[in-house]
């Protein structure tokens, strides 16, 4: 199911207002646009915008990369809580309808090669059938052995067996963590691991 989204958007109080449009077909913000076969990757997050003593503000980013490259940036703040729970409502819905509209079926897509038995990559993790390598000079860590922990800001994946055979990512700053921790977490659900 596809959820449709359009709404306008001003990076700050001062901007001039932008259309945001996400839905099946393709994603438009302001002068620039995707089609929905172009995007391949997310990133996304909350920033601190701090004053010399407290935090004065709050900026919200999501930024939608294509096979290309092209990168289209969504961004837009709150200075002392003005339009605070309005913004994080808009910020909510924007993540919401990628999801529905691009990103799940990108996760569909690795499940899909994970269930019949092709090994990929995401974020230079490898998944094989018989667990995940985190880069190239590690070891395989088996499923039975795969730990997985989500927080606010990043995902960690480690072995149970070794705490030290770890490696995190970043939901701001590392490409598709959201997707590196989807895929893992359904398939260890299918697994019965979780």
């Amino acid at each position: 199911m596809t959820l449709p989204l359009q709404i306008q958007l001003k990076a700050s109080i001062f901007a001039s207002e932008k259309s945001l449009k996400i839905n099946a077909e393709f994603l438009e913000f302001g002068e620039e646009s995707l089609s929905k076969f172009e995007i391949a990757e997310i990133r996304y997050g909350v920033k601190a915008i701090n004053g010399p003593s407290f935090r004065i503000g709050r900026i919200f980013q999501v930024e939608v990369k294509s096979v290309t490259g092209k990168i289209i940036k969504i961004r837009f703040q709150s200075v002392y809580q003005v339009r605070r729970k309005k913004l994080e409502e808009k910020y909510l819905q924007i993540l919401n309808a990628l999801f529905e509209n691009y990103f799940n079926d990108i996760v569909g897509d690795f499940v899909k090669s994970f269930n019949d038995k092709i090994d990929f990559d995401i974020l230079g993790v490898t998944f094989t059938q018989e667990g995940v390598i985190l880069n190239k000079n590690t070891a395989t860590i088996e499923w039975l052995n795969l730990g997985t922990k989500n927080y606010w800001t990043y995902y960690s994946l480690f072995s149970k067996s070794d705490a030290h055979h770890n490696r995190s990512f970043y939901y701001l700053t590392d490409w598709n963590t959201i997707i590196l921790q989807t895929v893992s977490r359904h398939i260890l659900k299918e697994k019965g691991m979780v």
